[in-house]
């Protein structure tokens, strides 16, 4: 049984970018100034039926328009292909396309293509196209340099469990689930000092270390703070926020690295030869894996 970072490290080797800058292992292929990302979405693994398809086209468009952010790029275009039961082909749908004509018109981009079918659980494959001359990529820090966190870390997590548990209130932890927000201004704003970027999807720890390659980081506990909502909820559920942080998915937040002092973002840690921490804790290197 292979893990997903086996799985894409064999894909880079049987793979090589050909005409590409960049190909698998970033957040999205660069071909002379164009960027380019896929994302799947298939239910009970990414969301369960009762996620409104409203925000649900949203997130469709949002997660991939978070990777192009990620590169430092421009949207431009958007493919979607869908497969759903036909009971969902009237109000459902309706309400999906919606939700993707909303994302699209958000982030400036247009819905040129795609691929419609049957099935009995609905799936998603979404991919967008960017423009950037100047893509910031991963593996490209240098021991010495900070690290920033742009977006709050956890929410999303947490959000998921409150609906599914259909726990009342805490509603900016269910919309940070339902409805993330790409950071595509300051994406293309840290084209100006970043020397690596990615989005933070699958955990704050596992992305940092995708971000970083063969270094390490040292990461600061007093700046790692949740949000008051997040901070709340786990303390009425005898939970620990720092888990949230450090291991929650679906945030979309960017983390990136630079030599300099960011003009925005937050400071969380340090750039360094090897190895994972909190303060002079080693860190499990850990998040979402969908085959682990």
């Amino acid at each position: 049984m292979k893990n997903e970072k086996e799985i894409v490290d064999i894909l880079k080797k049987l793979f090589p970018p050909g005409k590409a800058i960049v190909g698998i292992g970033d957040d999205a292929a660069v071909f002379e100034d164009l960027v380019f990302t896929t994302d799947l979405l298939a239910e009970d693994s990414h969301f369960r039926r009762w996620h409104p398809p409203f925000f649900l086209g949203r997130k469709t468009v949002n997660i991939n328009l978070s990777d192009i952010a990620a590169m430092g790029a421009d949207p431009l275009f958007i493919l979607i292909s869908l497969s759903i039961p036909i009971e969902l082909t009237g109000k459902w749908l309706d309400e999906f396309i919606s939700g993707v004509k909303s994302a699209c018109e958000d982030g400036n981009c247009s819905l040129v293509g795609g691929d419609l079918s049957h099935s009995e659980k609905i799936f998603i494959s979404a991919t967008a196209i960017g423009r950037t001359d100047k893509p910031v990529l991963r593996n490209r820090a240098k021991p010495g340099e900070k690290i920033v966190l742009v977006g709050d870390l956890g929410k999303a997590r947490v959000g998921r469990e409150a609906l599914e548990s259909r726990i009342k209130g805490f509603e900016s932890l269910k919309m940070a689930f339902l409805d993330p927000v790409p950071k595509l201004k300051e994406g293309k704003e840290a084209t100006k000092f970043a020397s690596s970027m990615i989005d933070v999807s699958d955990g704050l720890v596992i992305d940092l270390k995708r971000l970083l390659g063969e270094l390490g980081a040292r990461l600061y506990s007093d700046k790692l703070k949740p949000a008051k909502e997040l901070e709340n909820f786990c303390r009425l559920n005898n939970k620990s926020s720092l888990e949230y942080v450090l291991y929650g998915g679906e945030d979309y937040a960017l983390l990136l690295t630079t030599p300099n002092t960011p003009p925005f973002g937050e400071v969380i840690g340090l750039v360094i030869n090897e190895g994972m921490f909190l303060d002079d804790t080693p860190l499990e290197v850990k998040g979402f894996d969908h085959f682990s």
